[in-house]
């Protein structure tokens, strides 16, 4: 026997949220970004990182795991300890994955986190699948994403479905709900560490690559 979880959707989604997605995916490959070596003027394709940018507000108190046992008196309580930051989180299919932790998500946060995101990456053009909050649509925002070569390719409206990171972020708090942290910087290197051992997956973003990046050689 197989089980499945309903997944829930956004009825404000349009109907061909995908196709939208699939044309701005596309129309970013398709891109005329070759560069020139010097002095022999070989031209040559610039490399590609593509990734899926995220917030997520994680907090030690999950408890999104059911822990199991034969004993029914037996009870499991966690302090209800609150980290002030939420997780900025970069779930690359190419190149390297990161986690920035900031107290908010304003626009001077996400050009930090484009920043993490860079310096992790330093070679190539970086295309960001991203949601169209308005600290990533922001002037400062595209001003900074310009300059450090990245591109946003924003996912139409209401389809979260569409982000390969969100259950990323899911199985990171499943593998928080049975943790129990007694100080916020231990914390912090928990989520660390398990987002970045999580974003080696290639699972969570199976679907998505069949659905809209069925020629993967155009990342190369």
């Amino acid at each position: 026997m197989q089980y499945a979880k309903p997944r829930p959707l956004d009825p404000r989604q349009s109907a061909d949220a995908e196709e939208q997605l699939f044309e701005r995916l596309h129309a970013a490959l398709d891109e005329d970004t070759t560069v020139t070596d010097h002095p022999v003027q070989t031209a040559r394709r610039e490399p590609i990182v593509l990734g899926f940018m995220d917030a997520s507000w994680t907090q030690p108190f999950e408890n999104s795991q059911r822990v199991w046992s034969y004993d029914r008196t037996v009870t499991i309580e966690k302090p209800l300890l609150t980290v002030p930051w939420k997780s900025i989180g970069f779930y690359a299919l190419t190149g390297e994955s990161t986690i920035v932790f900031r107290k908010r998500t304003r626009k001077e946060d996400i050009c930090a986190a484009l920043e993490q995101i860079r310096e992790q990456n330093p070679i190539g053009r970086i295309l960001l699948v991203a949601d169209n909050d308005g600290g990533h649509h922001a002037k400062l925002t595209q001003q900074r994403a310009d300059e450090l070569g990245i591109e946003f390719v924003f996912l139409p409206p209401y389809s979260p479905t569409l982000n390969p990171i969100e259950p990323l972020w899911k199985s990171l708090k499943r593998k928080i709900s049975p943790e129990i942290f007694e100080a916020e910087e231990e914390f912090r290197h928990f989520v660390t560490d398990t987002f970045l051992e999580l974003s080696k997956r290639v699972s969570f973003a199976k679907s998505w690559i069949q659905r809209f990046l069925p020629d993967v050689q155009k990342l190369c």
